[in-house]
């Protein structure tokens, strides 16, 4: 049994200063925690779980008016089971 959800919202962010902004203006502005946030090699990897394909999907595209920033690198609304129907936002890797 898998202890990741079925559905994910992963954002990848910058770590600078900049990034860190960007990190508080995201949380502040949505009601749920990421349930993993880790920081590896100057990036910082959140990641949203959600029960419906639906609800990770509300939730990304809210989330899209954050994508222009220069300091959010990627972010993709992830199907775990499906992967042909995940969705990236964008992908600056």
């Amino acid at each position: 049994m898998s202890l990741l959800p079925d559905y994910d919202v992963i954002v990848w962010l910058n770590c600078n200063k900049f990034g860190e902004k960007l990190e508080k203006d995201i949380l502040s502005s949505v009601e749920i925690e990421p349930y993993d946030k880790s920081e590896y090699d100057g990036v910082l990897d959140m990641h949203w779980g959600f029960e419906t394909w639906d609800d990770a999907i509300r939730f990304s595209k809210y989330l899209q008016k954050f994508v222009k920033n220069p300091n959010l690198i990627f972010m993709k609304a992830s199907d775990i089971k499906n992967s042909d129907v995940s969705i990236v936002y964008k992908d600056k890797r």
